[in-house]
């Protein structure tokens, strides 16, 4: 019986980088814009010089869905093996690369099982869900097993982000461009939760310290958490003390903190700090 491979996107960001390769895990390069440059995504790299970009002119870059002619060739590649094919990407809000992917899957209707699913999370939390399904994969589990494994973790993710600016829930239209100049005029910063994988503002403060305050409150809420990971970027000092207070509220306990790729900065800008939490499944 043929291996279900699993494909998964760039935006996907692995809890061990080695495990795409050992997994046999198929990532579909999302395509970066950053001025007349443009170039794939590539998964656990943060990518400098289009934050860099992007801090000094947000509409000169965008992340992109790759054409469904690519996604057809991967299928194609992957048909020559096997005939069961479990694609497993970031948010549809965030992105419409599983659109995509649903779309080049229909060509191949009769010939190949392609099951395209949506884990309403991205970065870490994809990876969490993507590593789950290629280990039961790896054992042999079928379609339907894998299947039923990301299906059963979706509820289980949560993440909360803190932004130094309102300017990308605006421009995504989280936020009404009023709201947004009359935050911007009080120096107000967002707090934007996942909430059936979209990026949705739930509150704004006004410094940095209120915002690790939040997130802070936000993590004790869960009275099990199997895993968690701390998201930033050029917010170092935050995600220190954030830290701080972790290690006094969970002894022993570590919590890693990682970057972020394109995909994700476009919705929460070049400098933000995030969580996101899987409490696993009881």
């Amino acid at each position: 019986m043929a291996q279900v491979k699993i494909v998964t996107d760039s935006s996907v960001y692995m809890p061990d980088p080695s495990q795409l390769a050992e997994l046999g895990i198929e990532v579909i390069p999302l395509i970066v814009r950053a001025g007349e440059q443009s170039y794939p995504e590539r998964p656990q790299v943060t990518d400098e010089a289009f934050l860099r970009k992007m801090s000094q002119n947000s509409k000169t870059v965008s992340v992109e869905a790759p054409s469904i002619g690519q996604v057809r060739r991967l299928f194609e590649r992957l048909g020559k093996t096997t005939d069961k094919i479990a694609c497993i990407h970031a948010s549809s809000a965030l992105s419409d690369v599983a659109e995509v992917v649903r779309q080049a899957a229909q060509s191949y209707a009769g010939r190949q099982r392609i099951v395209v699913l949506d884990t309403e999370t991205t970065s870490i939390g994809l990876g969490l869900i993507v590593e789950a399904a290629a280990r039961a994969a790896a054992d042999n589990a079928g379609l339907p097993d894998v299947v039923r494994i990301v299906r059963g973790m979706i509820p289980h993710i949560y993440a909360l982000f803190f932004s130094d600016s309102l300017e990308y829930l605006e421009a995504w239209g989280r936020l009404g461009p009023a709201q947004a100049f009359l935050g911007t005029m009080l120096g107000l910063k967002p707090l934007a939760t996942m909430e059936d994988g979209d990026l949705l503002p739930v509150e704004k403060v006004r410094n940095y310290q209120r915002g690790v305050d939040k997130l802070y409150d936000f993590i004790i809420e869960f009275s099990r958490i199997e895993q968690m990971y701390l998201i930033q970027h050029d917010m170092e000092t935050e995600a220190a003390q954030l830290l701080e207070r972790l290690e006094l509220a969970y002894p022993g306990r570590e919590f890693p903190v990682i970057g972020y790729a394109p995909s994700l900065a476009v919705h929460i800008g070049p400098k933000a700090l995030g969580v996101i939490v899987y409490e696993g499944v009881r």
